[in-house]
């Protein structure tokens, strides 16, 4: 019996001295997660990442060059949509599930969309304006659509 007391209490004491943290060690920093919209001169940068059904995404980056959206869903009938204006700046939109749409738009030079889908029934919308802009449209499944403009 002495020896199950000692066991608990120890077990007691091993746990409450794990949970307390040790000494002399802080935690680190959080982060907040950019805001979105942007509006920025440079360099500015947009992540979302979701998993899951019918999540909708709506990034907006105005005036910032050399900027970067990166969007990434996974699962079915999700929704992305990204606008920039500002030169040198990515839209890269990666799409894993059926069902889903990507709408992508920039008016800047030199600027890049990449979208990537895989899975059946999705479609993708991409325009550029401006000089020297670059728009690459991947799919993989059946019954996708792309669409793409720029002038």
């Amino acid at each position: 019996m002495k020896l199950w007391k000692i066991i608990a209490l120890t077990s007691l004491v091993l746990s409450g001295s794990a949970m307390a943290g040790h000494p002399g060690h802080t935690n680190p920093p959080t982060t907040t997660p950019p805001a979105v919209p942007q509006y920025t001169s440079a360099s500015a940068e947009i992540r979302i990442y979701q998993a899951g059904t019918s999540n909708f995404a709506d990034a907006s980056q105005t005036q910032a060059y050399k900027s970067l959206t990166d969007i990434e869903q996974r699962g079915d009938r999700n929704k992305s949509f990204s606008n920039q204006s500002g030169d040198n700046s990515l839209i890269n939109v990666d799409q894993f599930g059926n069902d889903n749409l990507s709408v992508a738009a920039q008016t800047a030079n030199k600027a890049a969309i990449y979208v990537s889908q895989s899975g059946s029934g999705n479609v993708s919308g991409a325009a550029q304006s401006y000089d020297g802009g670059l728009i690459t449209v991947n799919q993989n499944g059946a019954g996708n659509v792309a669409y793409s403009n720029q002038h």
